[in-house]
């Protein structure tokens, strides 16, 4: 794919999904989320930054060592399906982006669905991401997948919304996911991955999944 047009359809997931999470709250249809405190996002934050900093300033070799790489990973180093998640292959400028992107989409889908949903939401999308990987991109590593994952998902809560301008938001959004998908993106397996499993979710909770006051979902207690 383009690399130009990778980047605006990047640039429109996020996008669409912030404004899909945003116009739904301004509605008061996730008013009662703000209560819930984003601690799977703040522990999703640590995780990835304390060894991404380190990969990048005093162990170089952690790349090397945790990247996605299906080769290494059949020989029997499968950790590689889950330190792919936490080290980065773009330099500083991609792990500034991840870790300020983790939490500009993280938080959003935590309120909307609850610790427990999004941890499932970011593993699904992060691990299943890195099968994908071994496909179209076999050697990589970083944190993104995970937030296009949970991106994907406000899109589909968004669509699945009472409210016109988060259904816009969540169709535009899903279409630029899927023109990733079908232009062989990794970023696009993980939100086809985080679309699917938000769709489970919203069937299983027969749609919003209702929060109690103190902010945890009802079927999480």
């Amino acid at each position: 794919m383009n690399p130009a047009l990778a980047i605006g359809l990047y640039v429109v997931v996020l996008c669409a999904a912030f404004v899909a999470w945003q116009a739904g709250l301004d509605r008061g249809e996730d008013r009662p989320r703000l209560r819930l405190r984003p601690v799977a996002t703040a522990v999703a934050f640590v995780v990835v930054a304390v060894p991404s900093v380190l990969q990048l300033t005093v162990a170089g070799g952690l790349l090397q060592a945790w990247q996605r790489d299906p080769d290494a990973t059949w020989a029997g180093q499968l950790w590689r399906v889950a330190t792919a998640l936490v080290v980065q292959d773009g330099g500083w400028a991609g792990a500034v982006f991840n870790l300020a992107a983790l939490l500009w989409i993280g938080i959003p889908a935590e309120e909307a669905w609850g610790s427990r949903r999004w941890t499932v939401i970011a593993l699904c999308a992060g691990l299943g991401a890195q099968l994908w990987g071994w496909v179209v991109q076999p050697f990589g590593a970083g944190n993104s997948v995970v937030i296009y994952g949970l991106a994907a998902s406000l899109l589909v809560r968004g669509l699945a919304g009472p409210a016109l301008q988060p259904r816009i938001a969540g169709m535009a959004g899903l279409l630029a996911a899927a023109i990733l998908l079908v232009g062989g993106d990794i970023h696009g397996g993980a939100a086809a991955i985080g679309a699917v499993v938000a769709v489970v979710l919203l069937h299983r909770t027969g749609g919003y999944p209702a929060l109690s006051p103190r902010g945890g979902g009802a079927s999480d207690r």
